[in-house]
């Protein structure tokens, strides 16, 4: 799926970019600004996008100006339907955490990275997850915690059809990585979304 532009999951076209644009704001967008954001397509094309769901009722065009400014019809019968498919990428956050806060084993850290977390994830991306496990686990725990990262897995390819690159480190792994200064440590600082337990900054800074 692709979680920069989820709608695209149903309609793979520059109209998928358009609405989730115009679904995003409730200002209104000029044709430009449209394109300005959504970052693809040319501007002839967004016009003619534009254009078609107006025909459609999808959109609503005024001109207060010089310029028509477009906005969602959030009356229109698919409004709900489009903004919830906007708001996959949110929903996906949402499971995964509920998922963690389920777990026998809880992990002292999970939060996403990568493409996913810098919003520029497509249908190729891994979903990028780092766990940090608690410092002591039992045989039978260490059983459950890698069921409970087998089940994760299959769940984000399920829920997503992307696939899963699951990060299952120490304590001691983590404070090793931060002394070699370990090219992914500074991605968890800079892009990561936590998911469950501590902040990823005071993990790393009590490594220090």
């Amino acid at each position: 799926m692709d979680l920069s532009f989820p709608l695209a999951t149903i309609a793979p076209t520059l109209d998928a970019g358009v609405l989730q644009v115009l679904a995003a704001t409730t200002a209104g967008c000029s044709a430009a600004e449209v394109h300005r954001r959504l970052g693809r397509g040319s501007d002839e094309g967004v016009r003619k996008v534009l254009a078609r769901l107006v025909e459609q009722g999808v959109v609503l065009a005024k001109t207060p100006v010089r310029y028509p400014v477009y906005h969602l019809n959030r009356e229109h019968l698919a409004a709900p339907h489009i903004e919830g498919l906007c708001r996959l990428r949110a929903e996906l956050f949402d499971r995964l955490r509920s998922e963690m806060s389920g777990w026998d084993v809880q992990p002292t850290h999970a939060g996403l990275f990568g493409s996913l977390a810098r919003g520029t994830a497509n249908s190729d991306s891994d979903i990028d997850v780092l766990l940090v496990r608690p410092k002591k686990l039992t045989a039978a725990e260490e059983g459950v915690w890698l069921e409970q990262i087998d089940r994760l897995d299959r769940h984000i390819q399920a829920w997503t059809g992307n696939t899963a690159q699951i990060i299952d480190v120490t304590p001691a792994t983590l404070a090793s990585m931060v002394r070699k200064a370990d090219p992914l440590v500074d991605s968890w600082r800079t892009d990561e979304i936590p998911l469950f337990g501590e902040r990823i900054l005071d993990l790393l800074r009590r490594t220090q």
